[in-house]
Parts: C-alpha cells; sequence; structure tokens
C-alpha cells in the first residue's frame, strides 16, 4: 500500500525513545518561555542548563548492568559442561540468578560471520555475577544517558540501550528458585526483539526473575548477533561454508543457545524435555522461525509468540517481502563490499565493527532473516504449510494498536492522496478497502493508516500462524488479543502498543518506568503471567482460578482478550484480517 506505515519499522526503538525524551523537554521548557516573564524565562533556562551540566558531570559512561540486588550474595555452585559457575542471589534470597554465561565462543576476528562455535572449556569457577556486553546496536550516548537524569521518557531503559556494545555478547542468563524442586522443572527461553537490529537479554524488562520465584520453572533470557553482523549474507561465505550457505548467523546462534541449554540446563534443576521458547516482535518472528526450521528440531517443546511472526512473503525486503530470497540477500552483501572500496569478506573481517555498521545502514533492510538452503529452504509459511514444522504447543497473538507509536512522526494524511492511492493500489478492491479503513477526514486517514497497518502486519500474521500451525500439525494452538492500556503517562495516548504486553505476562510492572498500576494491572498480571507458566509447564494455559482458554481448534473464531481481566470474545476485526489473509502481494 502506497500510503503504509511500514516506515515505523526502519525507525530503530531507542530513536523512539530519543524522540520521547527531546519531545518532553521540550514541552517542558516552551512551557516556561510561552507563559513566563522575562525573569521567570530567564531562571527556567538556567535551571535547565545547570541541571543537564550537572547530569552530564555526574552520570557515568555505560555499563554492563550488574546482577543481584544492593548486598549480592553468592549462589550455590553449579557445574556444566564447560566448567563450574556461581551466580548470585537477589534481595529477597530466594532467586539465584547467573548473568552472562558463555554459550559460544566471541565471534570476533575470524570467526566473524561463521556459525557459532562451542565455549572453551574452563577449569577456573566462573562467577556469573553482571550481564555481558549486548550485541552491536545502537546505543544509548553520553548526553542522552544524562538527559535522562532530568527527563524521565517512558520505557528509556528498554527503547534507549544504556549498556556497552561488543562483538564478544554471545552470552545467556539464568533464573532459578533457592527452594529446591523434587521434580525438574520446565524452562521459559526468552529471546529479545528488536528488528533485529536492537535489543538483548540484560534488558530488565525480560528479566525471568519474577517468574523463577515461583519456584515453577527456570527462566533463560540470551543474547544473538543483531544487524549486519548477524545477518550477512555473501557468495563468498557461502562459498567457504561448508553448507553453501551464508547469513541467519543471528538464527544459528539462538540454535546454539538452546543447544546449550538442553545440554546444561539439568545442572540447573531443569527439564531438557521441556524447553518453551518465548519473544515478542522480532522474538516472535524468530521463535516463529525455530519452529520451522529443521535445525532446531527437538530443542524446543513450546512456542509463545507475541506481535511478530514469520508467516510474510519471500523475494527482496526492498519491495516489501518480509524475507530476502538468496540473490536478494546475497546483492545486498556484495553491495556493502562495494561501500567498502570492494573489500572481500577477509577484509571485512579485519576491519573495525562500526565501520562496518556505518557502511551497512543504507541497506539495513536486508540485515534479518532470509532464505538461505540451510537453515531456511523456504518461505517460513510455505514450511508451516506442508507439515514442515516442530508439532509442538504454541501460543500467539498482538496487540490492539501495533502501529500506534508512529504517532511521534505522524505519516501524511491528505484525504485525497490517500483516496488515490488507495485506488491505484487495491484496483477493484478500493471500495472495499474504504469501507474497511475509511479516509473523509484527515484524522480518520490517519486512523486508517495505522489501523491498517495493525491489521495488516500483527493481527493477520498472528492468526495465520495458528491456522497453518494447527491444520498440517496436531498440537494445540491458543490465541489471544491484548487490549489494555498500560497507565503510563507518556504512553497513554498510543493505547495497546506494541510490545505493552511484555511487562503484565513476564510479571514485570514496574522494571522499566514508574506508571500508576492499579488493581485492575496486577490482576491483569497475575493472569498472564499464570498463564505463561502454566503453557510452559504441560503445553496448557489453563490452570485453577483461571478464565478457560479453548484452543484454537476448538474455537477457532474466538480469542482470549487480555483488558482489566481476561475474557474469551470473538475475534477481533474479522471482516479486515479476512481481507489481508487473502491478499496476494509482499506482506511483512
Amino acid at each position: 500500500m502506497a500510503f503504509s506505515v511500514a516506515w515505523l519499522n526502519r525507525t530503530p526503538w531507542w530513536g523512539w525513545g530519543l524522540v520521547v525524551a527531546c519531545l518532553v523537554a521540550l514541552g517542558l521548557t516552551s512551557r516556561w518561555w510561552l507563559r513566563g516573564p522575562a525573569l521567570l524565562k530567564a531562571g527556567a533556562w538556567l535551571l535547565a542548563g545547570a541541571s543537564v551540566t550537572t547530569a552530564v558531570l555526574a552520570y557515568p559512561p555505560a555499563e554492563n548492568r550488574a546482577a543481584g540486588g544492593a548486598d549480592p550474595r553468592p549462589s550455590r555452585t553449579v557445574p556444566t559442561q564447560e566448567g563450574p559457575v556461581r551466580g548470585v542471589l537477589n534481595d529477597e534470597r530466594d532467586v539465584e540468578i547467573f548473568a552472562g554465561i558463555p554459550y559460544a565462543r566471541p565471534p570476533v576476528g575470524d570467526r566473524r560471520w561463521r556459525p557459532p562455535q562451542p565455549p572453551e572449556p574452563r577449569s577456573a569457577l566462573l562467577t556469573a555475577d553482571r550481564f555481558s556486553d549486548v550485541p552491536v546496536q545502537g546505543t544509548s550516548t553520553f548526553l542522552t544517558r544524562a538527559l535522562s537524569q532530568v527527563v524521565e521518557a517512558p520505557l528509556e531503559g528498554t527503547l534507549l540501550n544504556p549498556y556497552p556494545v561488543s562483538e564478544d555478547s554471545l552470552y545467556l542468563n539464568i533464573w532459578r528458585s533457592t527452594n529446591p524442586s523434587t521434580e525438574r522443572l520446565p524452562v521459559l527461553v526468552y529471546i529479545p526483539g528488536g528488528g533485529f537490529a536492537t535489543g538483548s537479554g540484560a534488558l530488565p524488562l525480560y528479566d525471568g526473575e519474577s517468574l523463577a520465584s515461583r519456584g515453577q520453572a527456570i527462566t533463560v533470557t540470551i543474547n544473538y548477533r543483531l544487524g549486519v553482523l548477524g545477518f550477512l549474507s555473501h557468495p563468498d561465505l557461502a562459498a567457504e561454508s561448508g553448507a553453501g550457505a551464508s547469513g541467519n548467523y543471528g538464527l544459528l546462534d539462538q540454535i546454539a543457545a538452546l543447544r546449550w541449554v538442553r545440554q546444561n540446563i539439568a545442572a540447573f534443576g531443569g527439564d531438557p524435555e521441556r524447553v518453551t521458547i518465548a519473544g515478542e516482535s522480532a522474538g516472535g518472528e524468530s521463535v516463529c522461525i525455530l519452529g520451522a526450521t529443521p535445525r532446531a528440531k527437538g530443542l524446543v517443546h513450546g512456542v509463545i509468540g507475541g506481535s511478530g511472526a514469520c508467516m510474510g512473503t519471500l523475494g527482496d525486503t526492498d519491495r516489501g517481502d518480509q524475507y530476502d530470497n538468496r540473490p536478494a540477500a546475497e546483492a545486498a552483501g556484495r553491495d556493502l563490499s562495494e561501500r567498502l572500496g570492494g573489500a572481500t569478506v577477509a577484509e571485512m573481517r579485519r576491519m573495525p565493527a562500526d565501520r562496518i555498521v556505518e557502511a551497512a545502514k543504507p541497506l539495513n533492510g536486508h540485515w534479518r532473516p532470509s532464505v538461505d538452503g540451510y537453515v531456511l529452504d523456504r518461505a517460513p509459511a510455505d514450511i508451516y504449510a506442508a507439515g514442515g514444522q516442530s508439532d509442538v504447543p504454541v501460543l500467539v497473538g498482538s496487540n490492539a494498536d501495533e502501529a500506534s507509536l508512529a504517532l511521534l512522526s505522524p505519516p501524511d494524511a491528505d484525504v485525497a492522496d490517500y483516496r488515490r492511492g488507495v485506488r491505484e493500489e487495491h484496483g477493484a478492491d478500493a471500495e472495499l478497502f474504504l469501507r474497511l479503513y475509511p479516509g473523509d477526514t484527515e484524522e480518520q486517514v490517519r486512523d486508517s493508516l495505522l489501523r491498517a497497518e495493525t491489521d495488516k502486519v500483527m493481527t493477520r500474521a498472528m492468526r495465520r500462524w495458528a491456522m497453518l500451525q494447527t491444520r498440517s500439525g496436531h498440537a494445540d494452538a491458543y490465541t489471544y488479543y491484548f487490549t489494555h492500556v498500560p497507565p503510563e503517562a507518556g504512553l497513554r495516548q498510543f493505547g495497546a502498543y506494541h510490545g505493552a504486553e511484555v511487562m503484565y505476562a513476564y510479571d514485570n510492572l514496574g522494571k522499566d518506568g514508574n506508571a500508576a498500576y492499579d488493581e485492575r494491572d496486577f490482576t491483569l498480571r497475575d493472569q498472564m503471567s499464570g498463564y505463561w507458566i502454566n503453557f510452559a509447564r504441560t503445553g496448557n494455559p489453563n490452570g485453577p482460578g483461571l478464565p478457560d482458554w479453548p484452543t484454537f481448534q476448538e474455537e477457532p473464531d474466538k480469542v482470549m482478550r487480555f483488558d482489566a481481566g481476561s475474557t474469551v470474545e470473538p475475534r477481533p476485526r474479522p471482516d479486515a484480517v479476512d481481507f489481508w489473509l487473502r491478499h496476494e502481494g509482499p506482506l511483512p
């Protein structure tokens, strides 16, 4: 669609965080400037300048996040295949945290753009009390970290990566209860999102501490290579690989982390035969791909996917497809080589990472999973349609206002241009489209643009995932729709925005920001996290004290709606979503 807000996906999430912070700061300053007398104006500027100067002078550089509480005590020592590991206790002394455990060797130097290699054995004790560097990505600057001391921006810890970045980032983190269990516990592995360009397992929003404290599951978060360092395809890389394929190194990292979990989690009290993978946004797309690729068979026993799936088309991401085919992916790799002066792969491996990343920026749409013939031999949706996926239970869903953060930079809403663009793109379906997404006023156009993007990219994809999973497989599927508006002052205008459900489902309310949560939020948190833990334990989210959640097979036109409570209701916007399910062209 000519007026799609796909540009939302081209803006890094840390960029939205910076925009939010700047808007808040400008709003405060302009309020003083426009309304106050001259003396007050001068005082406001002096106060703002002094506050920022103080913050700049006082705020430390980016640091690795420490695990444990204010007074960390050592955990028990755990033997792993590489050597003994000891973590730290949380403040309540009811959870042991093992942060920064390597699951692969650092992918640096000659190991850049190669499959991950098993970690080196260790004879010495590894003290796992600090999260590792995070994968190379956009990060907060000294100025933005200082600004955060004088202006409170919503979700700044998630949207503005505050930690050091490095290629040496293939580490995972484990949380387990200090109360011994008589059974091996199920394992929930969370794969962070961020458009395959940002994110890490160190973000507090993804912490597994609260879930692990219940003593019903062990939780894990991971890092994996991002951007051009994680997804470069090139003919010379394929030639040297032994598998005739290149790219998807970030996905191979995820698989290596799952293989490490399978080999070692029993030592932590976990059950290697009950590993559920979960993720949101690019994390949801990742777990969808892991469910499809034969490389992850036997490593995955359940899948939880939120607001991200692998149900789009194959071709060229430059024209709107979700996945590059091999020629398109390798063409982007050759283009990068030319931008670096015709450098060979060997020469690019010797270059500083920041030089590679800078040269790769004009091609950023290509640095994501592709169909390489090894991890993926065809579009993931085709694998699901043919029954080639792992036949395991899935729990998938999306949010009501997925595209709303685009309002930070509103799309053009000219009525005539909108209607002309719809007719050009949709032809005989234009009138149907305009009934579904009317555009009689600029406000209506803007709302329709965001609604169409939400229906097309997210609601449709998650439904298609459940449909194909159950059509060709036998395992149960469960679908949800999140409509609750979190009470964060800076984000209320965005409704049930992209990612809003994460803090509820993983019991992390307040881990990034100080919203005025009330009983409705806590009830929803308890319900969602209860469903998630039950699903990890049994492949079925239902349990005592929770509203009954039917399978997709039982009620294909019903979803579990998460709002102030949990109720089963008809699926959202069926006519609009079915319109996109019939759509033939490129779809993310």
